[in-house]
């Protein structure tokens, strides 16, 4: 008989889906193994860093977090298409968490998903630039501006 597989999708909702770490982690206790993992927004950032086994020092980061620190991760000026300064700083802090940088090289199949501001149509990211890949998929105008894959 055939191993059944497990997809998991991630969805949006910018600090709550912090919350994706509790669940990924009760799936894990309960011996549910995923396969593949897809994600959208925050749902991205977590669900790369669960498909790359980063998942302790994503949730170690988290945690540590005080309101300040959330504050200092934010440069408000609006010159460059957003409040966080294109979101700069905080994928800076995530690069040094997540050391790969291909989808392909994640232990489990990942896909980020975005949306062609152009077009209007969804993106699915499933190989190359993983950082560029989540960063799409982050992407909010007025808060985090937009990339070009």
């Amino acid at each position: 008989m055939r191993k059944l597989k497990i997809g998991l999708a991630l969805g949006a909702g910018a600090a709550r889906g912090w919350s994706h770490i509790g669940v990924i982690n009760a799936l894990q206790r309960a011996g549910i193994e995923i396969d593949i993992v897809a994600g959208c927004s925050i749902g991205s950032l977590v669900g790369a860093a669960y498909a790359c086994n980063r998942l302790p020092a994503l949730e170690s980061w988290v945690c540590s977090f005080s309101n300040w620190d959330v504050l200092k991760l934010m440069d408000l000026s609006w010159r460059r298409g957003g409040t966080a300064a294109g979101g700069k700083k905080v994928f800076n802090h995530y690069r040094r968490i997540m050391p790969v940088t291909e989808i392909e090289r994640c232990e489990r199949r990942f896909a980020a998903v975005a949306t062609n501001l152009s077009t209007g149509r969804e993106l699915w990211f499933t190989e190359g630039d993983l950082h560029l890949a989540i960063r799409a998929s982050c992407s909010m105008p007025g808060l985090m501006s937009p990339v070009r894959p």
